[in-house]
């Protein structure tokens, strides 16, 4: 593909806003929501602001008792889902939330552009906003990496469920059939400041020896991107008798189950060894790189990774940045990651120093955009809507475009009305 063809796929997706739908089993209400990765920007998270869609506004006026409810659920796994037997749940919710969306309860309003489209296309008269504002101190979304290939259960880890429901009271458990799940998932991004760099410097005695062997190392940043190099700057004096004759370095992530009881988890994510040669009375200055990733790890039980929706693929679990709370149990799994730098000298002796780093996600490029202004359309073009199977299901709709894939058709709001009926879980662009 040339950088032309990669132009023209960026600006066409650029061109519609990715939007999830999934509907009841038994089609009474839908729930539309713009993302489902929701970012914590350290001083403030980014609020679910969702849509719920009533198909059947005729049976709530005879069934005036039953309103809708929409719950935010944090739930941290810690045992087998198959081993849930006799009542007891190997799982802990970490943070709830509820509120009643219909019958309204005061004036309903828009916090975001994806609502107030939403709202214009699908009606007003079925349509109701709601919105979950986030506290600080919630934690991120991190899955504990299973036995390759094991698909028979949920995997470990602290994950979040958007979840509308139909029933009498708020507390009253609902039928399966009048329930809509969402799963979602929160990550960090680190600010866009830069920490000072890591630095350390350390100075070891062997025996038999008047001076020391003296390291400074130090990051190039202390902000590293996934799938991003570590450059690793050394500087080694030797005035000891000894030569220097390896070097090791690593990185390690740190993972702390915040749990009942505190249980901290050292996993290598990425190593190399240099063969060196530094002889007494003399001095080097050498940069090594180093670069952890996903993929040389896949083998690795319980390392620490970014919440993941179903099987889509993910990355290293980014750094935990919290603010101090008073509550360290309901950060779930704290996550940090460290260089450590070993130096093997001669006759058997050795010299080890750490550095620590955060390892997060870029801001996106159109975090920013969304910040502004709706733009007015130009030709009718912008109000396609673009349905993709998300989850299990199929979307009964016959006006789909006979040039669009199976997953991905294409409907036009202004030719069609969404269908009433059928379960569905899609994902819709504007």
């Amino acid at each position: 593909m040339t950088s032309s063809d990669k132009k023209d796929e960026k600006k066409n997706q650029k061109d519609g806003t990715r939007v999830f739908k999934k509907m009841c089993l038994d089609g009474k209400i839908s729930t539309y929501i713009g993302t489902r990765e929701f970012v914590d920007h350290v001083g403030h998270i980014d609020p679910i602001a969702a849509v719920l869609l009533i198909h059947e506004m005729d049976w709530f006026t005879e069934n005036k008792e039953y309103k809708v409810y929409a719950e935010i659920t944090a739930t941290f796994r810690y045992g087998r889902d198959d081993l849930d037997v006799l009542g007891i749940n190997f799982k802990k919710d970490l943070y709830t939330d509820a509120m009643q969306v219909y019958p309204v309860k005061g004036v309903a309003s828009c916090t975001t552009k994806i609502q107030e489209k939403l709202l214009k296309k699908l009606g007003a008269e079925r349509a109701f906003p709601f919105t979950f504002d986030l506290p600080a101190g919630i934690p991120s979304s991190v899955t504990l990496q299973p036995v390759k290939n094991d698909t028979s259960s949920k995997p470990c880890g602290v994950e979040y469920c958007l979840k509308t429901y139909i029933a009498k009271d708020m507390h009253e458990p609902p039928d399966r059939k009048q329930v809509v799940d969402l799963l979602i998932k929160k990550i960090t991004h680190a600010p866009d400041t830069q920490a000072p760099q890591p630095y350390i410097e350390s100075a070891k005695n062997f025996m038999m020896s008047p001076n020391p062997l003296h390291v400074e190392a130090r990051l190039d940043k202390e902000r590293y991107i996934h799938g991003e190099p570590i450059y690793v700057h050394i500087t080694m004096g030797n005035q000891s008798t000894r030569a220097v004759k390896k070097l090791r370095l690593s990185v390690k992530q740190v993972a702390n189950i915040c749990l009942f009881s505190n249980a901290i988890y050292k996993c290598t994510v990425a190593s190399v060894e240099h063969d060196l040669n530094v002889q007494p009375s003399q001095t080097i200055a050498q940069t090594f790189s180093i670069r952890p990733l996903l993929e040389d790890n896949r083998d690795k039980r319980g390392l620490a990774l970014d919440g993941q929706i179903k099987s889509e693929d993910t990355n290293l679990a980014s750094s935990t940045i919290a603010l101090p709370i008073a509550n360290r149990e309901a950060l779930g799994i704290v996550v940090k990651y460290i260089v450590k730098i070993e130096l093997f000298v001669s006759m058997g002796g050795e010299l080890k120093l750490e550095l620590p780093f955060t390892l997060s996600h870029p801001i996106p490029e159109h975090y920013e955009e969304d910040m502004e202004p709706p733009p007015q359309p130009t030709d009718a073009n912008a109000d396609n809507i673009n349905l993709e199977l998300d989850e299990t299901g199929a979307y009964n709709n016959t006006l789909l475009s006979a040039q669009a894939d199976h997953d991905d058709p294409l409907i036009d709001l202004e030719a069609a009305p969404i269908p009433d009926t059928g379960a569905s879980n899609s994902a819709t662009n504007y």
